[in-house]
């Protein structure tokens, strides 16, 4: 399948590897780095800025790779091809060697060249025993792939004899699907399709996929309820920047999604269920969203919610709801001490909510005084560490329970207890509301 995914495939020796010069900022007339072979000097003029910080240009290599045996996407007459990969590590980068042989599967990226890394199937000769066979047996084959629909998904009964299309530019190819509920389509030319199931027609979520030559690829055809609407403030205004969220009755988080400056929202359900759908489903209140546990279409009760019943059927429906008045928040300022009773400053005091998510983080001044806000209406637990300089050197202090009330608190946080708290907490891991 990566074949089918792929721009080119192809075996081949690497003769030399340029790494990119070392960018320059304006105004900088140091060295560059040392590169293995030479390489136009970025300039600064190469740099592009976003909210008035400069950000540095992708620092690619450029693998010059002598070609052997051509699966696609490669012109059998060019001797060398060079292809572009990141240093590795954080840029999924892959490290080729000088002199060494492979198979590459190649990409095009945003400039057209051709570009690989460790998410593709590249990689040495001697690991690839089953590309090879590959490109023996398809070595006389057509420049045709084929494209493998899955619809059978986990909660969702397969349907065989279901008709699906794949249409590339107005053509249109069907095909029915198996017991599984897969449909396969054989021998369609490189390019880009659209996968529909006929009975549904065309819908905006059908997927789309690219198909290169001498290979295949497998799709999965969504069913999905869309929902759209708007959501307003008690006052009358549009709710933007607001998460609205789905949670299935069963008790499990679903999707999110942030509302437009306009209150409106779009949100999909891909398997079959009943579900709420409000906001803070799904985690407690956040300063993006500081309300309660708000269900459709205005409640703070699960039994008085709505249900959404999705079958598995295409549609799209609209709810528009109403948030309630926000929560108040809640001041909690203290001082964090010593054994001996000393102020601790650069004390880490953290407040976590029911689902070991850290909500609240501050830290001790140099009195040890520190202050945090939160909602009045959530139960939450508080933790102080001193971190220390070494793991062995932490100690905390002994984690408190904040019980739900407006009035602010005032405390004294002291340090008794070896170890690191947080990290304890972390451990315990982010569970569901």
């Amino acid at each position: 399948m990566a074949a089918g995914s792929s721009a080119a495939v192809f075996t081949g020796r690497v003769l030399d590897i340029t790494d990119p010069p070392f960018p320059v900022p304006a105004g900088n007339t140091g060295p560059a780095l040392a590169k293995r072979s030479g390489a136009p000097a970025v300039r600064a003029g190469d740099y592009s800025a976003r909210d008035g910080v400069a950000s540095l240009p992708r620092m690619l290599r450029a693998v010059r790779i002598q070609v052997a045996d051509v699966l696609s996407g490669v012109d059998p007459k060019d001797k060398e091809i060079e292809i572009l990969t990141g240093h590795g590590g954080g840029d999924c980068g892959y490290e080729f060697q000088v002199g060494a042989d492979y198979v590459v599967y190649g990409y095009k990226n945003a400039e057209g060249r051709l570009e690989t890394g460790i998410c593709t199937r590249t990689r040495t000769l001697a690991q690839a025993a089953e590309d090879l066979d590959y490109f023996r047996a398809m070595s006389k084959a057509s420049d045709t792939s084929q494209i493998r629909v899955l619809t059978g998904l986990p909660g969702a009964p397969s349907k065989p004899g279901v008709t699906i299309v794949a249409d590339r530019e107005g053509t249109r190819y069907q095909a029915l699907t198996n017991a599984a509920g897969d449909a396969l389509f054989t021998g369609l030319t490189p390019g880009d399709y659209t996968i529909h199931a006929e009975s549904d027609g065309d819908l905006p979520d059908d997927p789309k996929v690219q198909l290169h030559a001498k290979g295949c690829r497998d799709v999965t055809l969504w069913r999905t309820l869309r929902i759209t609407g708007r959501v307003m403030t008690r006052g009358g205004l549009p709710a933007s920047r607001v998460e609205v969220q789905m949670r299935s009755v069963a008790d499990k988080p679903g999707e999110g999604t942030m509302t437009d400056a306009d209150g409106h929202y779009a949100i999909r359900i891909v398997w079959p269920g009943q579900y709420f759908l409000g906001v803070n489903l799904n985690h407690t209140s956040t300063r993006d969203t500081p309300y309660p546990r708000w269900f459709y279409p205005g409640t703070e009760d699960p039994v008085a919610a709505a249900r959404i019943d999705f079958s598995g059927r295409p549609e799209v429906r609209t709810f528009d709801f109403t948030l309630p008045d926000r929560q108040p928040e809640r001041a909690i300022e203290g001082i964090v001490l010593t054994k001996d009773g000393q102020p601790k400053p650069r004390a880490v005091v953290t407040v976590f909510d029911s689902s070991k998510m850290s909500v609240a983080q501050a830290f001790a001044d140099q009195q040890g005084r520190f202050a945090v806000k939160v909602f009045a209406g959530i139960t939450y637990r508080l933790i102080a560490v001193w971190p220390g300089t070494t793991l062995d050197a932490a100690v905390s202090a002994v984690p408190l329970a904040i019980s739900p009330d407006s009035s602010p608190l005032n405390l004294r946080l002291t340090l008794t207890e070896a170890g690191n708290v947080y990290f304890e907490e972390q451990r315990q891991g982010a569970g569901g509301r």
